[in-house]
């Protein structure tokens, strides 16, 4: 059984590794705004010369829109030091032969435009649907989820009973995000999970009908944070929810650190000691002010 977490503070942060990956909202910002002392730290981080990422599954926004919302809030970010979940797609595609198919994506404008970039042609989301190769729930808004819920299920059903099913893929496997300031949503992977509950009551637990996860704290998501940092011997990953983050980092080899400003409120080690040990943080890091 793993001991429940340190307490480290920012200046120890820095002090001891060499690299750090960010997760974002709830670590870096609240969902709207900066969290205080994120931007301090950042630039810190900058300065001293060591290199750190933002692993985002939010997959709603390409990576120049982040940037300049990220950068009008006084945050110092390059392209290269932000890994989102719609970026991995390409690699899904590729491994699964269908670059250059269609793929119902859903979701509107950018969240969309991330099936483009990865070779594939987005088609609306139809029960009818014959041609798409794949089915991609790429964004949550700008729908009737109860009407599109029932589509999908209809269209997932309807081609496993054909012997066609569609290739599953959701790149941002987040169930619960902050909305703001206490304020909470439904994130993509909560539709993927219900749709997954849905048809399992027909074909089981076949994984035809299961979702590919790409974002935390799934391997595609912590294999691009190693790609990227590759070469640094002290890495660490700082996020605020047990189940995307801890989880990932832990099963990843990175220096899992908790932070209490986001989903998990939690602020000292007392407040883990039922934890289990998967879920479990290295280090715990009340805010970026402490």
């Amino acid at each position: 059984m793993r001991n429940p977490p340190s307490v480290i503070s920012i200046h120890e942060l820095v002090e001891r590794y060499d690299a750090i990956a960010f997760d974002s909202y709830g670590v870096l910002v609240d969902g709207v705004d900066p969290l205080p002392g994120a931007i301090k730290l950042t630039d810190r981080l900058t300065e001293l010369g060591k290199p750190w990422v933002l692993a985002t599954n939010d997959a709603s926004r390409l990576n120049e829109s982040r940037l300049a919302v990220m950068r009008s809030q006084g945050f110092s970010i390059n392209d290269e030091q932000v890994i989102s979940a719609g970026s991995l797609l390409p690699r899904f595609f590729e491994e699964r032969d269908i670059v250059g198919s269609p793929c119902i994506a859903t979701g509107r404008g950018e969240a969309v435009e991330w099936v483009r970039l990865a070779g594939c042609e987005p088609v609306p989301l139809t029960s009818t649907d014959e041609a798409s190769a794949s089915l991609v729930i790429a964004g949550i808004t700008g729908y009737d989820w109860f009407e599109a819920t029932s589509e999908m299920l209809t269209l997932i059903i309807r081609r496993m009973d054909e012997g066609n099913p569609l290739h599953l893929a959701v790149p941002n496997p987040d169930v619960l995000y902050p909305d703001g300031l206490d304020r909470f949503a439904i994130g993509p992977g909560g539709l993927a999970e219900m749709l997954e509950v849905a048809v399992s009551r027909r074909f089981g637990e076949d994984s035809a009908v299961k979702f590919a996860k790409l974002g935390k704290p799934y391997e595609p998501m912590f294999d691009a944070i190693k790609e990227r940092l590759s070469g640094y011997r002290k890495v660490a990953f700082v996020g605020d929810q047990l189940q995307t983050d801890i989880a990932g980092a832990n099963r990843a080899g990175l220096d899992s650190v908790l932070i209490g400003t986001g989903i998990t409120r939690w602020t000292t080690p007392e407040d883990l000691v039922d934890v289990p040990d998967e879920l479990m943080p290295m280090l715990l890091l009340p805010s970026m002010v402490s």
